[in-house]
């Protein structure tokens, strides 16, 4: 109370305040102390890491900022300097520069996108201009009985030389928005002052911090006896596809499939669907079109917003799939899919769009007449149909499955739901394992892989398997054989699945989701779009493509995000390690400043020249996800002699890292101990994706294999 009168407080009985006069006379600082004590015996479990810089402060700072700003009012918080966020970020800044340049060059792609619209729009006023003064000289010559056909000619001439330019397609906006984000950004001291590398940096998405901060508070009431939410567990889930029908069965089982798997790559959790504020929708300053911190209904920038929701919104003439809200999901998806990705979408007119409302299905046989047209497997391997007297969509009792055999073709993979969303999530957790076309390496480099033979600290690479990568089989044959389906001599189907049904999928919900779930909102009167769609765990978790389009939840489009930049990492990692760069390029890349200035996340006797090439190595023939499921293990005897001859004993002639007085205080069974716990640690799986994001981004620059290291903005949604 003493202290409180010297703050100018006219009370003596602080029981007697309000709640917010007595936030007036306490500082930040005091409330993010007062806090941080409060938290102090809450487990690590109640932090999960949705961005590399974020950690215990920045949970404290969310509820602090909470309160001062209000609930959903993120963009206020990250902007506020007494709360720990833009320490944070400009901490990270400082030793991520690559990566903070990414958001960045995402946001110069913004703006590239932005004129593709313009000058379309642009276009398409001259081509009316132009085609109207050609319609009258026409009239006009053909009222005189002169010149008819070469008025006629010229106006047709016009029209054609125009007939892309007016048009914003698919590969147009790709084009233009690639180019941008690979030029060379400006490192003046003009730009430097302005700060645009600390700015561009977000805060994580608006529905994960909403879910992050009832958890939190959770943690913080659970000394009281409150108890927790109640999520369905698996079984609840498994009966429920068995009494729904139809999409909904389908659905279900989705669900259950992501539930079962315990991948620490990529989130599993039905939580992450639910929410709570629609942070990016609150304060009477948001639109759901805003550039706000919601990432699945924010625009990628203000300027994109604009067209979605500005006078000239219905004006521009939009292609094949081109999406009517550009979003950050939307935009890194195009930046990220492959090429013959986007001609297969820039060429399918109704690609689900025109499904919307029609069941399962008209779905799946509109899905399956598509990919047969397109497929490069001979007809005879793909004739059988399924018999459309069985319920749309239906899983239960197999009945959609049962007049089809056992064969590992199309119609097999489709119509087995169950098959269709295991092989999605493992694409989602191990990557995409290698093609028989469009990889033009099958093993590691015969120089590296000698290299990590002779190497003590990497032998353990080669002492358990080949330096064959990882394969179609390898990624799938458990699957097939779960499925009681023998692997096949011919992968061809599989494949076709792949790219040319599952992948132009997941970039269609990026692109589309969005705007169609806006859409159903407006027609039903209802501008939140997060009340006016069903709920949670009535929604797909996984991309699906015999799914409706809206029956998808903003964590599939996340999925399908991260579907798409890993095929594209994979392929990278593949062409790095099989001898795409040269092993001295490598190696000393490895050694250069870049990696040994990435220290953020990484034990201290992370060493980039052994673990970073390890990480590289190990995706590659064994998939992504073993790297940190598997190598951890693996390692582990490497790792603790590497820990104790640079710590302990010295090695090559140097000094031990330890102090001097450390080691000798320190008896042989503390010194022992202390090397396994530090050999224990690894990086988490955001962490090791991140870096190999980066080593792929440096290393195949100007390469025909590059990779774009675009932002993770699915990261910030897990």
């Amino acid at each position: 109370p003493e202290e409180l009168a010297r703050r100018g407080c006219l009370t003596r009985d602080v029981s007697t305040l309000d709640l917010d006069l007595k936030a007036r006379h306490v500082t930040t600082e005091e409330l993010l102390h007062a806090l941080g004590a409060r938290l102090s015996s809450s487990s690590p479990e109640s932090v999960v890491s949705c961005a590399p810089w974020w950690d215990r402060s920045c949970d404290i700072g969310l509820i602090v900022g909470t309160f001062i700003h209000g609930l959903g009012n993120y963009d206020g918080m990250r902007k506020d300097e007494e709360l720990p966020f833009l320490n944070r970020m400009k901490a990270y800044v400082q030793y991520n520069k690559v990566e903070s340049e990414s958001y960045r060059r995402f946001d110069h792609a913004a703006d590239a996108a932005k004129c593709v619209f313009e000058k379309a729009l642009e276009t398409m006023k001259i081509k009316f201009q132009q085609q109207t003064t050609a319609a009258v000289a026409a009239v006009i010559a053909a009222n005189k009985n002169s010149g008819d056909s070469v008025a006629k000619d010229a106006y047709q001439l016009e029209t054609q030389k125009m007939d892309d330019d007016d048009v914003i397609s698919l590969p147009r906006l790709k084009d233009a928005a690639l180019e941008s984000y690979r030029k060379p950004l400006d490192v003046s001291s003009k730009a430097r002052k302005k700060g645009t590398a600390t700015c561009s940096l977000p805060l994580p998405d608006a529905t994960y911090l909403d879910r992050l901060l009832v958890q939190i508070v959770e943690k913080m009431e659970s000394c009281e006896g409150l108890s927790p939410i109640q999520v369905s567990s698996n079984e609840e889930i498994a009966k429920e596809a068995e009494q729904e029908t139809g999409n909904e069965s389908v659905i279900c089982t989705n669900r259950l499939v992501m539930r079962q798997s315990k991948s620490p790559i990529c989130s599993t959790s039905d939580k992450s669907n639910q929410v709570l504020f629609a942070g990016g929708l609150s304060g009477s300053d948001k639109r759901p079109q805003d550039h706000s911190s919601d990432y699945f209904l924010g625009a990628a920038s203000s300027d994109l917003a604009s067209i979605s929701v500005g006078a000239d919104s219905s004006r521009y003439q939009r292609g094949p799939n081109v999406p009517l809200l550009v979003t950050r999901f939307a935009l890194g998806g195009i930046l990220q899919a492959e090429d013959s990705v986007i001609d297969i979408l820039s060429r399918s007119e109704k690609l689900d769009l025109g499904l919307i409302g029609s069941d399962a299905k008209e779905v799946q046989q509109q899905k399956l007449s598509k990919i047969d047209n397109s497929s490069s497997v001979e007809t005879a391997d793909v004739t059988q149909v399924v018999d459309e007297s069985k319920p749309s969509g239906s899983t239960d009792g197999q009945e959609a499955t049962a007049s089809i055999e056992k064969k590992p073709d199309l119609n097999y993979i489709k119509t087995s739901t169950e098959l269709r969303a295991s092989i999605c999530l493992t694409l989602l957790q191990r990557g995409y394992p290698l093609s028989g076309s469009g990889d033009k390496f099958s093993s590691v480099d015969t120089d590296l892989w000698e290299d990590c033979m002779s190497n003590p600290a990497l032998s353990f690479l080669t002492s358990r398997a080949s330096n064959h990568f990882f394969s179609m089989k390898d990624a799938f044959g458990c699957l097939y054989q779960t499925a009681g389906i023998d692997w096949p001599e011919k992968v061809e189907p599989l494949e076709d699945y792949l790219r040319s049904v599952l992948l132009p999928h997941c970039l269609g919900l990026c692109l589309k989701l969005a705007g169609e779930q806006t859409k159903l909102a407006a027609d039903q009167g209802k501008s939140d779009v997060y009340v006016a769609r069903p709920a949670a765990e009535d929604l797909c978790p996984l991309p699906d493509p015999f799914v409706r389009l809206s029956d998808h939840s903003e964590q599939a489009v996340s999925n399908a995000y991260t579907i798409l930049r890993r095929v594209r990492l994979m392929k990278s990692i593949r062409f790095i390690v099989g001898g795409g760069v040269p092993l001295s390029e490598l190696m000393n890349f490895l050694r250069g400043p870049t990696m040994r200035m990435q220290t953020m996340g990484v034990p201290v006797w992370w060493c980039p020249w052994i673990h970073d090439l390890a990480i590289l190595i190990h995706a590659a023939v064994h998939g992504l996800q073993s790297v940190t499921s598997e190598l951890p293990r693996l390692q582990q005897k490497c790792v603790e002699d590497h820990v104790r001859e640079t710590f302990v004993t010295g090695v090559n002639g140097k000094s031990p890292a330890l102090p001097g007085n450390v080691l000798r205080q320190a008896s042989e069974e503390e010194l022992n101990a202390w090397v396994k716990i530090q050999a224990q640690e690894f990086p988490t799986p955001a962490v090791i994706e991140h870096r190999l994001a980066l080593m792929c981004s440096q290393l195949t620059m100007n390469r025909n294999e590059r990779y774009d290291h675009i932002p993770m903005f699915d990261e910030a949604m897990s």
